[in-house]
């Protein structure tokens, strides 16, 4: 098999620079060098990550052979038979025979060593199974078809609304089939309902007296000077818009104009950034002070309700009474 990979780096060099353009064939053809400098020097599990990435940047077909072949050589023979069979298609529709012919060979020498994983489902059907593998899901037309794997550790998980999840971990071995069978899903339980304690009705509060006059007057003052500062910062927003639109249509969209047209283009310019920078400052100054006019408004102090007077005993030199006394 070593022998083989050196073979199908030598077939894939020649054409990689045809199937590149751009900064991404640049960085497929850096990655794709690095990696084949690892797998010469037998350093597969380095190498089969450059591939890859080469992959992502440029899927060409020599590519995705020697990464095929890289994964063979860590262990990963149905991504690397997977992979074979694509690359068939590939060089069927690019007339390449010679790898035509290798990627066939490759496939079928791999299949008997392919490790085979049956999923089936549970007996009795649940709403909104979803099986994944190694947090892949896996489709409901999948269940119970024997499906190629890679050996190793794999985790098998099962969910559904309503119901406790199910989760097992099995080790699959090259060439040796395993059947796992999803089981029936224990629905979680219900917690009852929670009776409320009574809650005692709350009295009634009296409704807010109205603030004092003088701190209304200045709220609204501050408010309407808001008001007014907004107004105008709207005005001057428009015409910032306007002058910008004139600006465009004199030199286009981008605002470059021709010498005959760049003194009055410039001019335009100017008077749109003057008016949307004075339209700004008196937006957010004018908001601000109608936010200033509402917080003085709803912070003003509150008079009394009612009156308090209570009747208190006097002493004096002709001897004792009563004094109304209190706050009117």
């Amino acid at each position: 098999m070593r022998g083989a990979c050196g073979v199908v780096v030598m077939l894939v060099v020649a054409g990689r620079a045809a199937a590149q353009s751009g900064e991404a064939g640049s960085l497929a053809e850096q990655l794709f060098n690095q990696a084949r400098e690892l797998a010469r020097a037998g350093k597969w599990v380095e190498a089969c990550p450059k591939f890859e990435a080469s992959m992502r940047y440029d899927a060409a077909l020599g590519t995705r052979l020697n990464l095929a072949t890289c994964y063979e050589h860590i262990d990963r023979l149905a991504s690397a038979w997977a992979l074979y069979r694509e690359s068939i298609d590939l060089a069927k529709k690019a007339g390449d025979s010679k790898r035509r012919d290798y990627a066939q060979s490759q496939a079928a020498a791999l299949e008997p060593r392919l490790a085979k994983l049956t999923i089936t489902a549970p007996a009795k059907r649940v709403p909104g199974l979803v099986v994944t593998r190694d947090g892949t899901a896996i489709e409901s037309g999948a269940f119970g078809t024997p499906l190629y794997v890679d050996a190793g550790a794999h985790e098998l998980t099962a969910t559904a609304p309503g119901f406790e999840s199910f989760t097992q971990t099995l080790t699959i071995i090259d060439g040796k089939p395993e059947t796992i069978a999803i089981p029936t899903l224990t629905p979680k339980p219900v917690a009852a309902p929670v009776a409320e304690a009574a809650k005692p009705v709350a009295p009634r509060a009296a409704p807010a007296p109205a603030p004092a006059p003088t701190r209304t007057y200045v709220a609204l003052g501050i408010g309407a000077a808001g008001v007014v500062a907004v107004g105008v910062g709207l005005v001057f927003g428009a015409k910032a818009s306007s002058n910008y639109n004139d600006a465009t249509a004199l030199c286009g969209p981008d605002v470059l104009c021709s010498k005959a047209d760049y003194a009055r283009g410039s001019q335009l310019t100017q008077d749109a950034h003057s008016s949307a920078t004075i339209s700004t400052v008196l937006v957010v100054g004018g908001s601000a002070a109608i936010v200033a006019g509402a917080i003085v408004l709803l912070t003003a102090p509150r008079p009394q309700e009612r009156a308090m007077a209570r009747l208190v005993p006097v002493l004096h030199d002709g001897g004792a009474g009563l004094a109304l006394a209190g706050g009117f």
